[in-house]
């Protein structure tokens, strides 16, 4: 899958979406509890989001339930733009 393609998928995806943002935003690690706490999601919907996310190379696994952004600032800056369209 392209780049695009992956982007575009998380596109449709709004609570990946939702938790990739926070994440970045926060810019640290977050355990999914405080991720669902932050976005009024619950913690299943949350553990599923950032289960996609790992898959696709967008978080990074910090320690069991913790996760943090994997991207760059130069990409993160990219893919808010790209998101907002």
């Amino acid at each position: 899958m392209s780049g695009s393609e992956e982007l575009d998928g998380l596109r449709r995806a709004e609570s990946q979406r939702e938790v990739l943002l926070l994440l970045v935003e926060r810019g640290e690690a977050m355990s999914s509890k405080d991720v669902a706490e932050a976005l009024g999601l619950t913690v299943n919907a949350v553990n599923i989001a950032l289960f996609n996310l790992f898959n696709k190379g967008l978080v990074d696994r910090v320690s069991r339930g913790i996760y943090r952004y994997k991207m760059g600032p130069i990409l993160v800056k990219l893919l808010e733009q790209y998101l907002e369209r």
